[in-house]
């Protein structure tokens, strides 16, 4: 058992170990990896700062939603999160990311009527035929929503980078 400490794998009695794993793997993602960790710690010393914090109610509703949906696909969560290479721990991590984020800057997202509108006419031809914009206003709205969320993120996170002391001690290529 103490072996997998320092050795990943024996092929034909020849190790290979931790160290050319872990460096193999810095290699091919670390960078994107530090950065997505880097980001995650600013999330939520942010919400700290702003008192959100995002209920188990809030991720168990998320979790019921994606659930509905894969029933309609025929799959089970397990099964789609293992397709993907994930766990349900990495899911709940993601939502609440992703709610603490929706909720510290929902309040710099506004959609207007007029946006509504304008996406409507001008992508007639992707919804279905004879759809009215009453049917749609908030499947559109919900879309521009998270088109403009997007946006803000990345310009928020960047802001907070900017404030904030990050000391990097490992380079990646």
């Amino acid at each position: 058992m103490s072996k997998s400490l320092f050795v990943a794998a024996l092929v034909n009695g020849w190790p290979v170990s931790r160290i050319a794993v872990i460096k193999a793997l810095e290699k091919q993602g670390g960078s994107d990896v530090l950065n997505t960790l880097v980001e995650r710690s600013l999330i939520f010393q942010e919400a700290g700062r702003a008192g959100v914090k995002v209920t188990d109610d809030v991720i168990n509703t998320q979790i019921t939603s994606i659930e509905e949906m894969l029933k309609g696909q025929n799959l089970t969560l397990e099964e789609a999160l293992a397709a993907r290479g994930q766990t349900k721990e990495d899911l709940i991590d993601q939502i609440r990311i992703q709610k603490t984020v929706e909720a510290i800057l929902s309040q710099k997202i506004n959609i207007s009527e007029e946006e509504i509108s304008k996406y409507f006419e001008e992508n007639k031809e992707l919804l279905q035929e004879g759809a009215k914009l009453e049917d749609v206003k908030e499947d559109i709205r919900g879309q521009l929503s998270q088109q403009k969320l997007n946006a803000e993120y990345t310009k928020w996170v960047e802001e907070l980078k900017a404030k904030s002391k990050i000391l990097y001690f490992v380079k990646f290529p």
